[in-house]
């Protein structure tokens, strides 16, 4: 079978989320990436603790990000291993980079720079706020790039400070974002032979994820305000949050709060079925239906719920999702082989497809792992390639 991506070379000048899950999708679906990392220590991430740890060495968010991969150690200071990026991107279909804006310029390996050698070249450029602008020099991270697009601010309750996501989800989105994006530029460079400079931003991706939020509060005379007791979202009425079981905890989305009023036994409930009213008094009802939920244990609610088909799902840790028959299902889990040995489990591919389905066909590679095969393979003999070993070049 051959793979969607089979043939497509990407060369991957990317590190943390943002870059590193956006190729490894592409290597799930049979591109080549040739990750370029710094010599000796490699992406910055492979040193990045969890929970003050690391896995045999390695980074777990490095492990989970950079199957599929191949891993060239270059100083791209060095004009050799400048010499050696152009070689490879001359017959490159992709490069990905998320360097702070003008890095790549500086060195030498701009898009005017690759597409001297190589017209057809498709350069995707990730970074914090864009190329330009009054950000274009302010540090983009996932937490930093929540506060200041206003994600985390309407997240938590009235009284708390702004509350972020648990998740890297900026990072994540602008990862899917830009895997999409070097796609389509793919896709036109197939059709035309033309290659193109497509530009990402983590800002960007932020301000288009509150798309139903901002369209609200830009054509809404009202203001929001976050819920004191607790409903999940701050431009919505009640029921939806997350509420306190006898055993745990639970969501309930949006739902009649006459029929929930039925179902649990509160019909006071009913007096709430006005839509203004549900939204003016939603700490109110947030704190009815709290009162109820916490008596009887998470199952049997949402045996009860499911009786009117109302919207609600119980909250789980990882604990619970490991082993969760979903997951299993859908084959969410996998295995890849770490640099030093042994399995590590970590999410697989996501997407399912019949006839080109993704596949792990190598674990994370080691720093430099493939350093001598990727330069003999544009050229560099064996003495080059040691002399340039030895000055610190690769």
């Amino acid at each position: 079978m051959t793979a969607a991506l089979d043939g497509v070379l990407v060369l991957d000048f990317t590190q943390m989320m943002m870059g590193p899950w956006a190729t490894q999708f592409l290597g799930d679906l049979g591109a080549d990436i040739i990750k370029v990392e710094r010599p000796g220590t490699g992406e910055w991430e492979r040193g990045l603790r969890s929970m003050g740890s690391l896995l045999r060495g390695q980074s777990p968010f490095f492990l989970a990000m950079n199957r599929n991969k191949k891993s060239l150690t270059l100083n791209l200071k060095d004009p050799r291993a400048q010499d050696a990026v152009r070689r490879l991107a001359a017959s490159s279909d992709l490069v990905v980079e998320n360097f702070r804006p003008g890095v790549m310029d500086r060195l030498g390996l701009g898009y005017e720079d690759l597409r001297a050698v190589n017209p057809s070249i498709v350069y995707v450029s990730g970074s914090g706020f864009g190329q330009g602008g009054p950000y274009v020099n302010r540090p983009g991270q996932d937490l930093l790039i929540q506060s200041m697009s206003g994600l985390a601010a309407y997240s938590g309750r009235r009284d708390d400070p702004p509350t972020p996501s648990g998740s890297s989800i900026v990072d994540a989105s602008t990862a899917l974002l830009l895997a999409f994006s070097a796609m389509v530029g793919l896709w036109h460079q197939a059709r035309t032979g033309e290659g193109q400079k497509i530009d990402v931003s983590l800002f960007d991706t932020a301000i288009a994820l509150q798309c139903q939020e901002i369209a609200a509060f830009l054509n809404l005379p009202d203001r929001w305000e976050r819920s004191a007791a607790g409903i999940g979202g701050a431009w919505l009425s009640a029921p939806f949050g997350i509420y306190r079981t006898a055993d745990g905890h639970m969501a309930i989305a949006m739902a009649s709060l006459p029929v929930v009023g039925e179902l649990i036994e509160v019909p006071e409930l009913a007096g709430y079925a006005d839509e203004d009213r549900a939204y003016r008094d939603r700490d109110d009802v947030y704190r009815l239906i709290q009162g109820k939920l916490v008596e009887r244990p998470t199952d049997e609610w949402l045996e009860v719920l499911a009786t009117r088909d109302v919207w609600c799902a119980p909250v789980r840790s990882f604990e619970n999702l490991a082993d969760d028959p979903q997951v299993a299902h859908n084959d969410l889990l996998t295995t890849v082989a770490h640099p030093d040995g042994g399995d590590v489990r970590v999410v697989g591919m996501p997407v399912r497809f019949s006839a080109t389905p993704g596949e792990v066909r190598s674990g994370p590679p080691a720093v430099g792992q493939h350093t001598d095969e990727i330069l003999a393979s544009v050229g560099f003999d064996d003495e080059e390639i040691r002399s340039m070993r030895e000055d610190g070049a690769c």
